[in-house]
């Protein structure tokens, strides 16, 4: 009996020695909810990467029915710990809609990519620390797809304006979780489960929601524009240089989330004009003048099919453009003006003729040999008196180079596609 007894604190001391360090599971705060989604601007995960050194030990793997240690987690050793990046952004995407955040962006088309152009707040993820034991109770019978465990992770969260290009914080949030029953693919379970509440608190967090809370507290009502009358003064210039210099201050760079494209002011200097491809699903956007002014506008109507879009700005009017809605003739003289590029080319002037019009599945373009590269997207194109005729938007190249031949939309086409008239 007395041997016996030895032989089993013996037993018992083995086993000890090798059971796994528990994982500390953290307290999943309460997430704040979000009523008034126009109150919160709208965000977008870029990126999940893992910053853990190749190769560290992040916990242990155990096996048969007692969970016995029997080896290493390793970080992105095998297939035993894989960051999905994807199946992570789709978790941060659910968790903040289930409390009411506006979010951007999704992995379901697999056509056009992962669009986040409607974003005012980026937010990137780095994996700092993991720690996870994983159980195979049914290994000793050669099944290694049932596992359970637990895992923790630390989550380190970098938030940026794409308006102001610009960090505007880091926060570090903890989220951890456990399976009980055993189950196949535990282990990615684990990972996404423990994602998700750090996101959620981090969502919990009153200082996330100030870096990320309009400060102005107004409501972003995107207006409908229906047949609107607009000013249309022609300017007089004692040249053409002139024009041309005037009509440079009244084009603007425009920044969203994904890149920057250019516009121009219209009617009393208010309105902007651009593609719709440039503010892409954003509500909200930035412009930065030719003095270099940052300025933000709203978005207050687009058409996708004709790649028009309409900008309203406050609390500041730009010189606007004439329009002319009469056909150019063939041969004329044009000039593009824009933002190629890099934003510092902005108010690049390039200059062509008119090669004509031409009818392009079922719509009208003006086609020019005035180059154009990406930037100059949503730029005016200009007569020889400094007048809008077109709106810039595709250029061709073959084998990267220019090859002389880019397209125009007609203004007259492009107000029509928004419900606008000029007096």
């Amino acid at each position: 009996m007395q041997y016996r007894l030895g032989c089993s604190i013996l037993m018992a001391a083995l086993l000890a020695g090798c059971n796994s360090v528990p994982v500390r599971q953290v307290v999943h705060q309460q997430a704040i909810e979000i009523t008034d989604s126009e109150s919160v601007k709208p965000i977008a995960i870029t990126k999940v990467v893992g910053k853990i050194k190749r190769g560290t030990d992040v916990g242990d793997i155990q096996a048969g029915l007692a969970c016995i240690r029997s080896g290493d987690v390793n970080w992105r050793s095998g297939s035993k710990v894989n960051l999905s990046s994807e199946e992570l952004v789709d978790v941060f995407r659910e968790e903040l809609e289930s409390s009411g955040w506006p979010v951007v962006g999704s992995t379901e088309d697999l056509f056009n990519g992962y669009d986040v152009s409607g974003a005012e707040v980026l937010i990137a993820a780095k994996v700092k620390d993991l720690h996870a034991n994983i159980c195979y109770p049914m290994a000793g019978f050669g099944d290694w797809n049932q596992a359970k465990g637990a895992m923790r992770v630390t989550t380190e969260w970098q938030i940026y304006s794409p308006a102001t290009r610009s960090l505007l914080g880091k926060m570090v949030t903890e989220g951890s979780s456990e399976i009980t029953d055993m189950k196949a693919g535990a282990s990615g379970d684990l990972l996404a489960d423990s994602f998700a509440a750090s996101v959620h608190n981090l969502l919990a967090d009153n200082e996330f929601l100030s870096l990320v809370k309009r400060s102005d507290g107004a409501t972003v009502s995107p207006a409908v524009v229906t047949a609107a009358l607009i000013p249309n003064k022609e300017n007089r210039y004692s040249s053409q240089k002139e024009a041309i210099a005037l009509a440079k201050n009244a084009t603007v760079t425009i920044r969203t989330a994904t890149g920057h494209g250019s516009g121009f002011a219209i009617g009393d200097g208010n309105f902007i004009l651009t593609n719709a491809h440039v503010v892409g699903e954003a509500k909200n956007v930035t412009i930065l003048t030719q003095g270099k002014i940052s300025l933000p506008a709203k978005v207050v109507q687009v058409s996708k099919s004709r790649d028009v879009a309409l900008l309203s700005i406050e609390g500041i009017r730009l010189s606007p453009l004439y329009i002319v809605t009469a056909k150019v003739d063939e041969t004329s003289e044009v000039y593009a003006v824009g933002s190629p590029l890099n934003e510092e080319l902005r108010g690049s002037i390039t200059r062509g003729i008119v090669s004509g019009y031409r009818l392009i599945d079922g719509q009208q373009w003006l086609q020019s040999d005035a180059s154009i590269s990406p930037g100059n997207s949503g730029g005016p194109l200009l007569n020889d008196r400094g007048q809008v005729v077109g709106i810039s938007t595709a250029g061709y190249t073959a084998g990267g180079s220019q090859v002389g031949l880019n397209l125009f939309i007609p203004i007259d086409e492009a107000l029509s596609y928004i419900g606008l008239k000029v007096q």
